[in-house]
């Protein structure tokens, strides 16, 4: 009988052992799992993937300035229309159903940075939006109720070259996708072209204060800056 029940007692333990070890393992995966997402997510933006150097968003910076200021003069120099005031509430409301009726897309919505994904998205809606600007400027451009200037072309090759400086540092599964739009077929007379130009120049200007404001988040948060080569 003592054999017999040593013999229990020990097919007890076995068994005991057998189920425990599945679960020590499953337990240690767990941890394991845990503890590597907390030091991916307590990590650096910067360390996670290197989007943006300081090298970078000083010239990117340095290219939205530029931009912000040549839209009020190149505002001045295409359209003569004293109604089309740039940075006006009232003509903003007055026009909007022409922009709609014109079906001029309106520009992504910039969210603040806050973690790696968010950067990505955000950097994919800065050159949609650029790259939407950029067309809508060229289509206005081809019109032949509105004459281009000089300052027409100085301005859309400072978007292009932004939107080039950013779509160089995005990733390949997050770069932009045009905006589609048909404004040239509503460009039938000359004060309609220049409403065109008056709304695209409008929201270029609301479009790149959030780009300044996210470049300046940036510059300022220390995790979302990676050291340019030999700093």
């Amino acid at each position: 009988m003592n054999m017999m029940g040593l013999c229990y007692c020990c097919s007890l333990v076995t068994l005991r052992i057998f189920f425990l070890i599945p679960v020590v393992i499953m337990n240690f995966q767990a941890t394991l799992l845990v503890t590597l997402v907390g030091i991916v997510a307590s990590a650096p933006i910067s360390d996670k993937l290197d989007i943006m150097n300081k090298d970078t968003i000083e010239k990117a910076h340095s290219l939205i300035k530029k931009i912000l200021q040549d839209i009020p003069t190149t505002h001045a120099a295409w359209i003569n229309n004293k109604s089309l005031i740039l940075g006006d509430s009232k003509t903003r409301l007055e026009l909007e159903f022409l922009k709609k009726d014109m079906n001029i897309p309106y520009a992504p919505v910039l969210q603040n940075i806050s973690e790696i994904s968010s950067m990505k998205t955000c950097l994919a809606n800065i050159t949609k939006g650029l790259q939407l600007h950029l067309n809508l400027l060229k289509a206005i451009s081809k019109a032949t109720t509105l004459a281009q200037t000089d300052e027409v072309k100085d301005l859309q090759a400072e978007i292009q070259e932004l939107w080039d400086l950013i779509e160089e540092n995005q990733a390949s599964d997050e770069q932009s996708q045009t905006l589609e739009h048909d404004l040239a077929k509503h460009l039938t007379s000359e004060y309609m072209t220049q409403v065109a130009a008056h709304l695209t120049l409008q929201q270029l200007q609301d479009f790149s204060r959030d780009i300044l404001r996210i470049i300046l988040s940036m510059a300022e948060n220390p995790n979302t800056v990676h050291p340019a080569a030999g700093l």
